[in-house]
């Protein structure tokens, strides 16, 4: 990274490296170095994001990522998008995060993390048949941990009561 400071893959490996031996100051700090010589790298803003999160500062992740994505080479990314909703989501923005969930959906329809995601976000906003319907395609879909296909059939079989 002195001869380069753009070698986007040094970059990476190095912050991978960082976070293995528990060095996350200095990977946050080098993720924030990347972006400002690759504003437009959507690794960068992945990585640098989950860092935030992992120390408890949501809001600032999210805000970082609506500017990342604000980037014309980062605003197609759909695991930009996807994070974004997961956060819009925590912050209580189910309108937002069920509206980006559906945007990422069309692009990935097998996803079943992100029909989970929708679903979360449908039920917060009381509408029990769209919910139902996610948590549905979720179960069919790909990506569920146990604990989450799990989550799925318990809410589901709990939303049936729901109009």
């Amino acid at each position: 990274l002195d001869w380069d400071a753009q070698h986007r893959p040094a970059r990476e490996q190095l912050v991978t490296l960082l976070l293995a031996t528990g060095r996350a100051a200095a990977a946050q700090e080098l993720l924030e170095q990347g972006m400002a010589v690759a504003p437009g790298y959507p690794a960068f803003a992945l990585m640098l994001a989950r860092i935030q999160v992992e120390q408890g500062q949501e809001i600032a992740a999210l805000a970082m990522l609506e500017q990342a994505q604000a980037s014309p080479h980062t605003s197609g990314d759909v695991d930009i998008s996807a994070f974004i909703a997961t956060l819009q989501q925590r912050a209580g923005r189910h309108a937002e995060a069920a509206q980006r969930f559906q945007q990422v959906l069309a692009a990935r329809p097998l996803e079943g993390r992100w029909w989970v995601g929708l679903a979360i976000s449908l039920e917060a906003q009381q509408n029990w048949q769209a919910a139902r319907g996610a948590y549905a395609r979720a179960m069919n879909g790909t990506s569920l941990t146990p604990e989450l296909m799990r989550y799925a059939e318990q809410r589901l079989t709990a939303l049936r009561n729901y109009p």
